[in-house]
């Protein structure tokens, strides 16, 4: 098994924490990827909790691509395993819970966590972006949540964010359908709230906490208006 620091590390800039995926494979998410990012997301609440002066939270890839999402052999292997123990005990795999737990806590932290998103962002690699307070999508782009054309669903909040994203109508269409969208089609749906050029979206979310915390408190409520102002903000 590599070592969580091979998928991933975390950073603290100027007290904007920095999540960066490493792995290999365009961060193909493997049974160890998923290990590796349990412990890392542990880690990052830690580090969260002991410092009151954390400003926000930048999620992205160190290549070209967020995440090309699951293994799909080792995810078909984990969903029949998990539904022969579900079927056994009646219940939902302790892994399963904890890793769900882990991608749904970005959107519970008291400040503002951005998915900066370029290249693939797409099973539950789009789910953890879906999770995050904002997205800032570069234009090479290519999101979605595919699961539905491997006779699986989403599992790790992809739905029900998609669905507060984009409306439910909308949600439905990306899940069932498996299809990818470019930037541009998720600024259209509300999946992205800011798109950018090429290399420009990790500056982007750093200028966007500031605006942010300018601001004062957070309020994850205020997400439509925080954009707007951050917007106007640039061309004033």
């Amino acid at each position: 098994m590599m070592s969580e620091q091979a998928f991933f590390t975390l950073e603290n800039r100027d007290n904007i924490l920095d999540l960066t995926m490493n792995a290999p494979g365009n961060n193909i998410m493997t049974a160890d990827f998923m290990t590796a990012f349990v412990d890392i997301v542990k880690e990052l609440h830690k580090t969260a909790a002991e410092n009151s002066n954390i400003k926000g939270l930048i999620i992205h890839g160190s290549g070209r691509h967020f995440s090309v999402g699951a293994d799909v052999t080792s995810l078909m292997d984990r969903s029949v395993a998990e539904l022969a123990e579900m079927e056994r005990t009646g219940n939902l795999p302790e892994g399963f819970i904890v890793q769900k737990d882990c991608v749904t806590s970005f959107s519970k932290l008291n400040f503002p966590v951005v998915s900066v998103v370029n290249g693939f962002c797409i099973g539950s690699g789009s789910e953890i972006a879906a999770n995050t307070h904002f997205r800032i999508c570069e234009p090479a782009t290519r999101a979605g949540q595919p699961e539905s054309t491997f006779g699986i669903l989403p599992a790790l909040g992809g739905i029900t964010r998609s669905a507060a994203l984009c409306g439910l109508a909308e949600a439905i269409n990306i899940v069932m359908s498996g299809e990818l969208f470019t930037a541009e089609h998720a600024g259209k749906i509300g999946w992205a709230d800011i798109l950018c050029e090429k290399k420009q979206g990790y500056s982007k979310a750093v200028s966007l906490i500031e605006y942010i915390n300018s601001t004062g408190t957070f309020d994850p409520s205020k997400r439509a208006e925080y954009i707007s102002g951050f917007l106007a903000s640039e061309v004033a």
